[in-house]
């Protein structure tokens, strides 16, 4: 009993599934006792934009997210004559709605464990290696299985490290249509100096419609507009869509990552900072080009530098020894002679010396090169068993995946060439000029002639082209001349070894002991503690409230008032400078309408755009961010002073009607 009580149990932490919420803690901490309605009507209203978060807020298909959420569609939409980024969108009507070219939104319909079926797949295995490739087949089985019994996208969710399998079941759809987004100078007010920072004064919002055979979706839910504005201390919930989270790492997978993966992917992320501002400062339509791709680094940029302070806090370090140890002595007073500890460390020894490669053999983050390396790789992989393809390539993976390759939008061959050359030129200092794959993808030239040689002279930014080779499967694609698709064909060998070793050397391994750490964990616990994030939706909850940051204390909202005062003390320069729409409005807007406001909800990277509800599941906010404190929340959760940043309903209300004059959206979301 003494060793269970020192493992960690903190109050409001937790990104819970939906089918196993915290009701005994919500009763114990905030008198609070939910319901299977309540639950299910903020489920089916809580939407998956794209890997990220967002919520239905009107019967006709209204979808409310980030304006960072939904900037890939925005700037897809957007040119040169049309900077939507910039100038922000209004649609004048539902015919004046634009339609995202590559934009996927699914709501969770329903779980389902299906833990035996895959476990006793696994169990019939001689080998470690055979039990990971029975699982992957039993996974795939299982999700077509489901896909062509209900109609519905099945995805298997692995949780506790593997310890429990869950089939979730969406609704998609693909016709999403933007109907309004503010200007980037007010989304983003405060640039990247503000970012992770609270006080905050951001209009992080965006709204898009879904349509379903030509007309607006009626959702089985929607939330309601609160009746009235959230209080301080006031309990609230998320409900949202994080990415990951290691808090159930070992202290061996700490180490490698505080002293290897996060030193290597910050040199990379702090590269492509400065490789984009350079592009950007060519010209203004360069500077328009650069935008997305450099606020998602930049944003990466310093998530990463906050996680990475957390993994090197002294005190974190020693709180993860202790734990750890504390978790040894459970296990072996229940009888464990087994040291998956000792695998993990082994595991991670052999990640360690095949770091530089697992990052730098790779095609490119969002590239063209990218775009030509996965449609060589569908078509090989898509001719493989299920059980011995990539993960990435999985039957229930496709779909996606072949959708934004097929998708038509803007792509520009002089930020392209930019990008690719600093990225073979980081491979070539990671991995030096005998590397394999640097010869195969400089070939004598340099980083910068190689990639416009191949670039300049390629089809694969063509819509029409890609789906022509993605129709024509293999064959078309060996017949290709296009030299990105070439290069792809030489590249995919490479890719697929170091992706076998990887999985044969570290992951099976790897899964196999914190499969035994999972299940000791869930045999001692049960579901009263959160399994770590997997992408899929989940429930966290915390009260809004101020903290204290050195020495001084920090109060729980922004107001509009405050937001002019920044513009004001900065004379209006960027990135602190607001449009003149809002310069104008200045008058009109009430200066103590709360704008952003602060709360203890545990939220991680995925959380944005998660509808922030109160007791009675009307939302009074969406989750845009967190604090620079909350950054270490990956690998642990305090309340002591990290903060999930929302934007306040009656902020957002009121910037449509006074500012934008949107009022008959306006009236959509009050439900008037």
């Amino acid at each position: 009993l003494a060793l269970l009580a020192a493992l960690p149990t903190r109050a409001d932490e937790g990104l819970w599934t939906f089918d196993a919420p915290p009701l005994t803690r919500l009763d114990a901490k905030h008198a609070f006792q939910t319901s299977p309605v309540w639950l299910e009507r903020l489920q089916l209203a809580a939407v998956d934009f794209r890997g990220a978060s967002a919520a239905f807020v009107s019967p006709r298909g209204l979808v409310l997210t980030n304006h960072h959420v939904g900037s890939s569609c925005i700037q897809k939409l957007s040119s040169a004559e049309r900077d939507l980024m910039k100038h922000g969108f209004l649609a004048d009507g539902a015919e004046a709605e634009l339609r995202c070219p590559d934009t996927e939104l699914k709501v969770l319909h329903s779980i389902s464990d299906i833990s035996a079926n895959i476990l006793a797949a696994g169990a019939a295995a001689k080998t470690d290696e055979d039990a990971n490739r029975r699982r992957k087949e039993a996974i795939a089985e299982s999700e077509k299985r489901c896909e062509a019994q209900t109609r519905l996208r099945c995805s298997v969710v692995t949780l506790y490290n593997g310890a429990m399998y869950h089939l979730y079941r969406y609704h998609a759809w693909t016709d999403v249509r933007l109907v309004f987004a503010p200007e980037m100078e007010v989304a983003f007010f405060g640039g990247d100096p503000d970012n992770f920072v609270f006080p905050r004064f951001d209009l992080d919002i965006a709204l898009f419609r879904i349509y379903e055979q030509g007309r607006p979706v009626s959702p089985r839910s929607y939330l309601k507009l609160a009746r009235r504005g959230v209080k301080e201390d006031e309990l609230v919930f998320a409900a949202g869509h994080p990415h990951s989270t290691d808090r159930l790492f070992t202290v061996a997978e700490l180490d490698t990552q505080r002293e290897v993966d996060y030193p290597l992917h910050l040199a990379s992320a702090k590269r492509q900072q400065r490789l984009l501002h350079g592009f950007g400062h060519q010209s203004p339509e360069a500077t328009r080009r650069a935008a997305h791709v450099l606020f998602g680094t930049e944003n990466w940029l310093k998530a990463m530098l906050g996680e990475f302070k957390t993994l090197r806090d002294p005190v974190f370090q020693q709180a993860k020894r202790s734990e750890e140890a504390k978790f040894r002595e459970l296990a072996t007073a229940k009888g464990n002679s087994d040291d998956p500890w000792a695998v993990l460390a082994a595991a991670s020894a052999k990640h360690r010396a095949k770091a530089k490669e697992f990052w730098a053999v790779a095609y490119g983050y969002r590239t063209l090169l990218q775009a030509a390396g996965d449609i060589v790789e569908i078509a090989h992989e898509s001719a493989l068993p299920e059980g011995e393809r990539l993960s990435a390539y999985r039957s229930a993976e496709l779909p996606k995946l072949k959708r934004r390759l097929e998708a038509d939008y803007p792509i520009y061959k002089d930020l392209e060439i930019t990008r690719q050359a600093d990225y073979w030129q980081e491979a070539r200092d990671l991995l030096g000029d005998a590397h394999p794959f640097v010869k195969t993808v400089l070939a004598g030239k340099t980083p910068r002639e190689a990639a416009s040689e191949r670039i300049s002279t390629s089809r694969i930014d063509r819509a029409e082209e890609r789906r022509r080779l993605l129709a024509g499967g293999l064959a078309a694609i060996e017949a290709s001349q296009d030299p990105l698709i070439a290069l792809a064909r030489a590249i995919y060998p490479l890719r697929r070894t170091l992706a076998k070793y990887q999985e044969v050397e570290i992951e099976t391994p790897s899964k196999k002991a914190s499969e035994a750490l999972g299940r000791l964990r869930f045999d001692v616990f049960g579901r009263e503690l959160p399994p770590d994030a997997t992408s899929s939706l989940r429930l966290s909850y915390g009260v809004v409230k101020g903290y204290e940051s050195e020495g001084t204390l920090v109060p729980w909202k922004t107001n509009f008032g405050g937001l002019f005062a920044r513009h004001d003390a900065f004379d209006g320069k960027p990135p602190f400078a607001l449009p003149a729409n809002w310069l104008g409005a200045r008058g009109k807007l009430k200066p103590d309408t709360p704008f952003n406001f602060a709360s203890t909800i545990d939220i991680i990277g995925g959380n944005s755009g998660s509808p922030v509800v109160n007791r009675e599941g009307e939302w009074v906010g969406v989750i845009f961010d967190g604090n620079l404190e909350g950054l270490g929340n990956r690998f642990g959760y305090t309340e002591t002073a990290a903060r999930s940043l929302a934007v306040d309903s009656r902020a957002i209300l009121e910037a449509l009607e006074v500012v934008y004059g949107a009022k008959a959206l306006a009236a959509e979301i009050r439900g008037e």
